[in-house]
Order: structure tokens, then C-alpha cells, then sequence
């Protein structure tokens, strides 16, 4: 007898195989016909699922937005003791988010850029970035000032770029961790 999945399994399970096609054949080869034939599915779930690609990029992008928030808060909120821990964690997890999904993520944010309803997403996503490092490290930080949203729109792009160049696979883990550190240091640090 074969079981079926539940609504979230089976979404899940589609946002998977989206992230799979995307990892293998770019963004551009994403479709809903695409996403429905290669999940073994009828058009009409993944539909059910995702009445557009809009939505369904738009599905990926927030569940890997989700991934960061969960990992982030896993290893910094009820370890870091202060603020050296608090780098060395924030290191630790962005760069675990950015192998866990950097070049999927790239992909799906720029293929969103080119829908009206999300020509903003770099922003929101910048903004978004600069609260998580917000909360980070408040408790650390005893010159608030060093929090400002300029100082963290800096960190946030010298961050960015590292990554970047992390997932073109031109610098090792190792060198974007201590380069991530290094900004982290300098701009926050008392």
C-alpha cells in the first residue's frame, strides 16, 4: 500500500527537488512542469503547491532564509559568552548557511529581482542581515553607536562579498572564516 505524504511533506519534499534542479541546471531551467516532472508528481500538486514559479522562488528563497535564522540562533543565542564567541559562532554559521545553500540562494534571490513584486528583495535581505548582527552583538558591544545601520550596511557587503567569493570556490573555508572574523573584529570590536 503506498502512503501518501502530508501537505507539508510533499511541499517540502518539492522545495527539495526545486533546490536539486536549481543546484544542477541553474534557475532558468526551474519551471513548474520542470519541478513537476522531476518530483514524480501530476502538474496540478506542484500548482497546489506553488500557483506560480514566482511563488515557488519565492518559497525557496524564504526557506533558505529560514535555515540561516534557525542555524544562526542555534549556535550563538545560549553559547556565545562574549564577544570573541559571538565572532567566532556568527563565522561559523553563515559560512555553514552559505555551503548549506550560497549558490542556490544567489540564483533564486537574482531570478526574483526580475519580478515587480520583489525588485527589493537585496534590500530586504540587507536589512534582515544587518538585525541578525544587530542582535548578535548588542550584548557585546558597549558603544551602541558601532551598531549604526551604516556600520552594519558595510559589514553586511565586506560579508557578502566574502561569501561570494567562498562559493566561486577562490578562497577555502578556512580564509573566508578568518576574513569574516577580521571585519567582524574591526568594525565592532571596543
Amino acid at each position: 500500500m503506498v502512503t501518501r505524504l502530508t501537505k507539508e511533506a510533499r511541499r517540502d519534499q518539492l522545495l527539495d527537488v526545486a533546490t536539486q534542479i536549481i543546484r544542477e541546471k541553474g534557475t532558468e531551467a526551474l519551471t513548474l512542469i520542470t519541478l513537476a516532472q522531476e518530483a514524480g508528481v501530476t502538474k496540478p500538486i506542484t500548482y497546489n503547491h506553488f500557483a506560480t514559479r514566482q511563488s515557488l522562488l519565492l518559497a525557496i528563497y524564504k526557506r533558505c532564509d529560514k535555515i540561516f535564522v534557525e542555524t544562526m540562533n542555534a549556535k550563538i543565542e545560549h553559547q556565545a559568552n562574549c564577544f570573541d564567541e559571538a565572532v567566532q559562532l556568527f563565522s561559523d554559521a553563515y559560512l555553514e548557511c552559505v555551503e548549506q545553500n550560497g549558490r542556490e540562494y544567489e540564483e533564486v534571490v537574482f531570478a526574483l529581482m526580475a519580478y515587480p513584486d520583489h525588485h527589493h528583495v537585496r534590500r530586504v535581505i540587507r536589512d534582515f542581515f544587518c538585525d541578525v548582527l544587530i542582535d548578535v552583538f548588542r550584548p557585546f558591544v558597549t558603544h551602541q553607536q558601532q551598531l549604526s545601520p551604516l556600520r552594519m550596511a558595510a559589514i553586511f557587503g565586506a560579508i557578502e562579498g566574502i561569501a561570494t567569493m567562498f562559493n566561486e570556490a577562490r578562497v577555502k573555508r578556512e580564509e573566508a572564516h578568518k576574513a569574516i572574523a577580521n571585519v567582524l573584529c574591526c568594525q565592532l570590536r571596543d
